[in-house]
C-alpha cells in the first residue's frame, strides 16, 4: 500500500511540471534577446531566494516552531496553514505575473 503523502506528492510534481516551464519561458522571452543570459540568472537567483524564503518564513508564520513544545503535533497543526499561505503566495504571484509580464514589440 503507497504512503498517504504520495497521492498529493505526485500531483504537486505534476503541477510543477506544468508551470515550472511555461513561467520560465514567459519571464524569459520578456526580456530582450541580448539579456537573455541576465534574464536567466535573475530567473534563477529569483527561485532560489524564494526556496529559502520559503523554508525560513512558512514555518513560524503556521505556528511549526520548537517554541510549540511537542514539535509533531505543531508540525501536524501547522502544515496545512503552510500549504495554505504557500498557495496564497501563488495565486498572488500569478496575479502579479499576468498583470505585470509583458512582451514588448522588439526591434531585433
Amino acid at each position: 500500500m503507497p504512503p498517504p503523502c504520495l497521492p498529493p506528492v505526485l500531483l504537486f510534481g505534476l503541477g510543477l511540471a506544468c508551470t515550472v516551464a511555461p513561467l520560465t519561458a514567459t519571464a524569459l522571452s520578456a526580456a530582450p534577446n541580448h539579456q537573455a543570459g541576465v534574464a536567466s540568472a535573475i530567473n534563477n537567483d529569483v527561485a532560489r531566494t524564494g526556496s529559502l524564503l520559503a523554508v525560513a518564513v512558512l514555518p513560524p508564520l503556521a505556528g511549526i516552531t520548537q517554541r510549540a513544545g511537542d514539535l509533531s503535533a505543531a508540525l501536524s497543526k501547522g502544515f496545512p496553514w503552510a500549504m495554505w499561505i504557500a498557495a496564497a503566495t501563488c495565486a498572488a504571484g500569478g496575479i502579479v505575473a499576468a498583470v505585470g509580464i509583458r512582451k514588448e514589440a522588439s526591434s531585433d
